[in-house]
């Protein structure tokens, strides 16, 4: 049978459904022309002409707030039917759409967006990256360009960092765009079949990278089988189209709007997403056991090495030949072999050193008993869950092994995609993100995405504290209860970043040693994420979370608070990307509030100890100790910090690489493709 998955530039599929051709790698002289042409694109005086449309709407808002209901019903299918005779993309609404979209946000809502947000909409409707300040309204600008984009009849899908606000954003929006006279839904984790064909039929769709992502991975898939003419299509995509009908549930890539971009186009983009079937066991289970068993009795130094740096380990000669020769046991074909069964006791050393619990992954126990592994991966880049996914070539077995639970069957890979990939082949894209500043030149690079920055609505009243650096974590963790008594006894609210599960469980084992009572937000405690976020702005109130952070969410403060200074937000440790940071710290200070931050750090926190060489790290812990120099600890962080965002650019890149190749070697293979 052809494969399904070839690309043909451009073929039926991608003019029935919108996707544009992935064009192929830039190279050379290429690249750089590219990019002196990204930075010309996001010059600051692209807003002008926007601004200027902006200006006009406020000047017709006036005209529209005395209007009747009916009389704004009849504008509003004026401007509709003006919107469709321009064709479904909308890429310059009109200052009379805007205007309207303002006014239909304040009688359904009750938002009247600031002239930033309208800029923002606007920028958004043209295809740009817009970097919106955290806490500037990033939810209501998307909205609003939904709305002006599916005026003339076009649809769109809203791609949000995590399934909570997905759900949440729909619900909240629903109202604008039934006033607006739009459709929308949904797609989470949790969505059935027949349920995300529904919502995907609704002008506007609220979803995840990683759900419209697969989903389109599935209908490629139903459609392998339907690689013929278009009446054998069409016969293919109208057939079953009963109740429980489960065929293509989407109606194409025709434009995406992407919240939280750094989080979608970036962070999620280190990995491919995977489809993948149930193998058979056979003796898998028994000789990953019996490979843990031998690596847990392994000793560094003596039968191994690691370069922590570089996520790396290899044997030495006396454990080359100990996992060689570990005895007949068990008997399974898998162990018989001394090559394979020295390659598992590696995989199972792997899994001892660089997959630790509570930071790569948690435990689910109320998946025990389930065809669902208790394994639940952790995004490191936001500490969220990530249920129903798995590591392959063996090693998620081997970490069920290593934590003693049941274990799940391997997979076998049947269809998979970049982000990369994926997000290129929306008709239109665009996208909003409160840290756009360190991605721009990837974005346009990858995506032919071009960043414009966002004035923010009031000046940012934000108080630094600097950042402290100290020799060990106690030490740090010592000075940080003693900050959070301090403001817990003055009544300012307290919010505490941490980058792993494990880092926010003992923090807050520690304050509630030392009688201060927190909240502790994080992969184990992701289903109050909304009632630990309202709570956070209260007096006194002290909030430890992960990278998440409740992202999306605001902190709403409440009243007498900001007299007290506002939010005070605290970074326990650096983290792999300086975008983190500023999306830590753009919690603090929202809307013109008063805020305030402060960091500490440690020599034993990981990022340093990986990106440091161990040299460096005992110069920088010497110099910490002389006030006139510890300003050395500021570069070692920068260096760190640039470095690994290094490293995850690479690997995103080679990512992007691979699957070229892949795309390459089925080049004799007819039909189209994914990958």
């Amino acid at each position: 049978m052809s494969n399904p998955f070839q690309l043909q530039a451009p073929s039926e599929f991608q003019h029935r459904f919108f996707e544009k051709p992935v064009p192929a790698p830039l190279k050379g002289m290429d690249v750089w022309a590219k990019g002196v042409a990204g930075r010309w694109s996001r010059r600051a005086s692209v807003r002008k002409k926007w601004q200027e449309k902006v200006d006009t709407a406020l000047g017709l808002l006036a005209d529209l707030r005395d209007l009747s209901d009916a009389a704004l019903d009849s504008e509003l299918q004026r401007c509709g039917a003006a919107a469709r005779l321009e064709g479904p993309l909308c890429l310059k609404p009109t200052a009379e759409s805007l205007a309207l979209v303002c006014e239909l946000s304040r009688r359904s809502l009750g938002l009247t967006p600031y002239p930033v947000q309208m800029l923002a909409a606007l920028a958004l409707c043209q295809g740009y990256l817009a970097e919106i300040d955290t806490g500037e309204g990033k939810t209501l600008s998307l909205a609003m360009a939904a709305s002006l984009a599916c005026m003339g009849g076009g649809y769109c899908h809203i791609v949000t960092a995590n399934d909570y606000l997905a759900d949440r954003d729909a619900k909240i929006m629903s109202r604008l765009y039934d006033r607006v006279g739009l459709e929308v839904g949904s797609v989470t984790s949790q969505s059935e079949p027949v349920e995300r064909s529904h919502a995907y039929a609704k002008q506007v769709v609220y979803t995840t990278a990683k759900e419209v992502a697969a989903d389109y991975l599935r209908d490629r898939i139903f459609l392998g089988e339907a690689n013929c003419s278009g009446r054998r299509y069409s016969a293919k995509r109208l057939s079953g189209r009963g109740r429980n009908y489960v065929g293509m549930v989407q109606r194409g890539l025709f434009r995406a709007f992407i919240d939280e971009a750094d989080n979608g186009l970036i962070d999620e983009a280190t990995t491919p997403l995977i489809i993948s079937r149930q193998q058979d066991m056979d003796d898998l289970e028994a000789a990953c056991r019996a490979a843990w068993f031998v690596a847990s009795e392994m000793e560094e130094g003596r039968d191994f090495r690691v370069w922590v740096q570089q996520r790396r380990l290899e044997f030495t000669p006396q454990g080359r030949q100990r996992a060689r020769e570990s005895g007949s046991y068990p008997d399974a074909a898998l162990w018989e072999c001394p090559t394979r069964r020295s390659q598992l006791v590696q995989l199972g050393l792997e899994a001892r050193q660089f997959f630790l619990k509570g930071t790569h992954y948690i435990i689910e126990k109320k998946y025990l008993g389930t065809s669902t592994s208790p394994i639940v991966i952790v995004d490191e880049s936001t500490g969220r869950p990530m249920p129903n996914r798995s590591w392959k070539l063996g090693m998620h077995q081997m970490v069920e092994a290593k934590e003693d639970l049941p274990m799940t069957p391997p997979t076998q890979t049947i269809a998979q995609i970049s982000f990369q990939t994926f997000f290129r082949r929306y008709g239109h894209l665009s996208g909003a993100t409160g840290t756009a500043k360190e991605i721009a030149d990837e974005v346009w690079q990858t995506y032919d995405l071009a960043t414009v920055r966002i004035p923010r609505n009031k000046p940012k009243r934000v108080t630094d504290r600097g950042m402290r650096f100290f020799l060990t974590v106690d030490d740090k963790e010592d000075a940080i209860i003693e900050e959070i008594r301090q403001r817990q006894s003055n009544g300012q609210p307290v919010l505490v970043g941490t980058q792993s599960v494990t880092a926010s469980e003992r923090l807050a084992r520690r304050l509630n040693i030392n009688g201060v009572r927190c909240e502790v937000l994080n992969a184990v405690r992701i289903e109050d994420e909304a009632k630990i976020i309202e709570q956070a702005g209260q007096l006194g109130h002290v909030t430890i979370a992960t990278n998440m952070a409740g992202r999306g969410t605001d902190i709403k403060l409440k009243a007498g608070v900001e007299a007290l200074g506002g939010l005070h937000v605290i970074a326990t440790e650096p983290a792999s990307s300086r975008r983190v940071h500023r999306q830590l710290f753009g919690r603090a200070a929202r809307q013109g509030a008063r805020g305030s931050t402060s960091a500490y750090y440690s020599f034993e926190d990981e990022l340093l100890v990986k990106q440091l060489p161990s040299s460096a790290l005992r110069v920088l812990k010497w110099f910490n100790r002389v006030p006139l120099v510890s300003g050395l600890s500021r570069l070692g962080l920068f260096y760190a910090q640039r470095r690994a965002e290094k490293l995850a650019k690479i690997a995103r890149k080679a990512v992007m690489k691979n699957e070229n190749e892949l795309r390459s070697s089925l080049g004799f293979s007819r039909g189209e493709s994914t990958q």
